[in-house]
């Protein structure tokens, strides 16, 4: 038999990743609340999905794993739980991976489900061993990670460890605030309108140019859940669900989450945006491309920090919403 050889997970910072938030324990919490908000976003009643069979399942790999939240949900299913020991029958395996293991669970929590976590950059091909060897395939908010030609090379390489007929699962969003629900895009439009959202001259406006910009700056899609089906099927998968989600931050929790989560997730809607947009521009003005509405440069800290207060400020008085898609689709 042949001896599985994966990356070490060392705590080694890899040069080629391009998160730029520091690995604290802040960030750790931060993570995993925004894994119970895309549950009660999407209005999961699981981890994956009802169209997924798990008996079926033997061996799931979790892609950018983070803090393995998702890794940790999925073991907890039943069908999953009591299949996850070594001498059970039909025993179920997991692994989980990312680019950067700082964020990973002490590996006595890891070792007591039998996941296996190794270092892996998803743009890079996996390990031999692996090829053909998952039914599932995870991956979750990687849109402010890769680039296009990144994610040509992911998809690619996520289809190469799939066995044939399995399943990838992706969730992610398009880095583009509006101000209100009625404002977003329809579902089969062509994608979203750069300018207008970069040029408003509210708060909106500056949002975009810290997060559409650090999109537009690193080469990231701005309309990768509109792009995902042409992506998918260029990779050699078929798109066999998905469900398109109205992300809300402050105000409009109230219409778009049920009363419970409204009220537990709220406040942390608007403070986990305003975290992410404070790193992202710090990032953009340190390299003189931190842009107001109108197209100046923001040039001094002041500047900076009265633009995240107006974001901020715009998010809690009015609110704000963000595209998100989940997809299921079957290697063919």
């Amino acid at each position: 038999m042949a001896t599985s050889v994966l990356p070490s997970a060392d705590n080694v910072i890899p040069p080629k990743s391009l998160y730029i938030i520091p690995a604290e324990t802040p960030e750790k919490k931060r993570l995993a609340t925004q894994y119970v908000f895309k549950r009660a976003l999407y209005e999961w009643n699981s981890p994956i999905p009802p169209v997924t069979d798990v008996s079926r399942l033997s061996n799931v790999l979790d892609v950018a794993a983070g803090t393995c939240a998702w890794t940790f949900d999925f073991a907890s299913l039943p069908g999953v739980s009591e299949r996850l020991a070594e001498n059970a029958d039909n025993r179920l395996r997991l692994y989980a991976c990312d680019i950067e293991t700082r964020f990973f669970p002490e590996k006595a929590l890891t070792d007591r489900l039998g996941i296996t976590t190794f270092q892996q950059d998803a743009t890079e091909p996996f390990p031999e061993n692996l090829r053909e060897k998952f039914d599932l395939v995870h991956v979750s908010f990687l849109f402010l990670c890769l680039t296009k030609e990144g994610w040509q090379k992911a998809l690619q390489h996520f289809y190469d460890v799939l066995k044939p007929g399995g399943i990838l699962m992706l969730d992610e969003a398009d880095p583009i605030v509006y101000s209100h629900p009625s404002s977003v895009p329809a579902e089969d439009a062509s994608g979203h309108d750069l300018e207008k959202a970069l040029n408003d001259t509210t708060w909106v406006g500056k949002a975009n140019r810290i997060y559409t910009g650090m999109a537009l700056e690193n080469g990231f899609f701005t309309d990768l859940t509109y792009r995902f089906p042409e992506l998918l099927g260029a990779a050699g998968f078929e798109v066999r669900y998905a469900k398109r989600a109205i992300a809300p931050a402050g105000p409009h929790c109230r219409s778009l989450l049920s009363e419970s989560d409204a009220a537990e997730l709220g406040e942390f809607t608007v403070e986990n945006l305003v975290f992410i947009f404070r790193h992202l521009a710090a990032a953009l003005f340190a390299k003189g491309r931190l842009r107001n509405p109108d197209g100046t440069l923001v040039e001094t800290e002041e500047a900076r920090d009265s633009m995240m207060a107006d974001v901020a400020e715009g998010l809690r008085r009015e609110g704000g919403v963000s595209i998100g898609r989940c997809l299921i689709a079957k290697k063919v």
